[in-house]
């Protein structure tokens, strides 16, 4: 069950929001060469606080595994998007930084996103709207 505090939830029909997705992945891959989840892990360090995210933390908001996660931020690291380094309180613990090439490619990607995301689900929808929502998923 999916309890949310939109104001108008029956526009967001599920083979609308799954096509959605579908085309966001593939503009994504096209134009910027990202995936879905190389655009969310960037998304996700480019919001944090700190500048850095550890990769379980990263791990546990995708809902991947370790070595999944792992294979994607090897590729992350590997264009030059991101860093990982230990930590030095703690040198068990990998951390997650953007680098400056990684900002700039998710501020287009994410430009290519909002467009996409108004076009296909409504021209009203403002996703920085809807980041300050609650939604809980049981």
């Amino acid at each position: 069950m999916i309890d949310c505090d939109w104001p108008d939830i029956t526009r967001w029909q599920f083979p609308g929001v799954l096509r959605t997705l579908g085309i966001v992945h593939g503009e994504l891959r096209v134009r910027h060469g990202l995936s879905l989840h190389d655009y969310l892990i960037l998304g996700s360090l480019a919001e944090a606080a700190s500048g850095s995210v550890p990769v379980a933390q990263l791990a546990a908001f995708l809902q991947e595994s370790g070595d999944r996660m792992s294979y994607l931020l090897r590729g992350l690291q590997a264009a030059g998007l991101i860093d990982r380094h230990r930590r030095a309180e703690d040198r068990r613990a990998v951390e997650v930084t953007l680098t400056d090439a990684g900002r700039a490619r998710f501020a287009v990607a994410e430009t290519t996103v909002q467009a996409l995301m108004r076009q296909h689900l409504g021209p009203g929808l403002d996703t920085q709207e809807l980041s300050g929502r609650s939604c809980d998923v049981t």
